[in-house]
């Protein structure tokens, strides 16, 4: 009678043992591929400023207020041109010891004139990248959207 008992807590183990394993397996594989709908060309490229606190320093203005002290960083900001809209997105790469921040776009940097794949969410556009040989996206912030006016045009991305 022990015999069965010790079987079938064993069993019961190994049974949950395998559910711990195949479940999130299961939840993984049914997870959907990211997908790139939007295409659009680089266009133009520039710097955007942000105004950052350089390490908690006080200063004082004269007046006998204090400050906290603050410098003058920039980002890279594309502006990406679909068949549709125009996009001006934020690299958001902000430099920690330089005034610039990095570029964006992996193992090639982004490029006027580079076509680019990318996806709309919550006010972010992720790109498709390769990072050291691999598929990657990078997260830019969208910070104008617009409508394209000339949509005539003969000049696709």
């Amino acid at each position: 009678m022990r015999h069965i008992q010790r079987q079938r807590t064993l069993e019961m183990v190994v049974l949950s043992m395998l559910a711990l394993i195949v479940l999130p397996l299961a939840a993984f594989a049914e997870k959907e591929a990211k997908t790139y709908p939007e295409q659009g060309k680089i266009v133009g490229m520039g710097t955007s400023g942000h105004t950052v606190s350089s390490g908690g320093g006080m200063v004082t203005n004269g007046t006998g207020n204090v400050n906290m002290s603050s410098r003058e960083v920039y980002t890279h900001v594309y502006k990406v041109q679909t068949d549709t809209k125009v996009y001006e997105l934020d690299c958001g790469k902000k430099p920690a010891f330089h005034s610039t921040g990095a570029e964006c776009g992996g193992d090639k940097k982004f490029e006027v004139g580079d076509v680019i794949h990318f996806r709309e969410e919550k006010g972010w556009a992720y790109v498709t990248i390769t990072r050291n040989g691999h598929p990657d996206e990078q997260k830019l912030r969208i910070l104008n959207e617009e409508l394209r006016t000339d949509t005539k045009s003969t000049d696709k991305p």
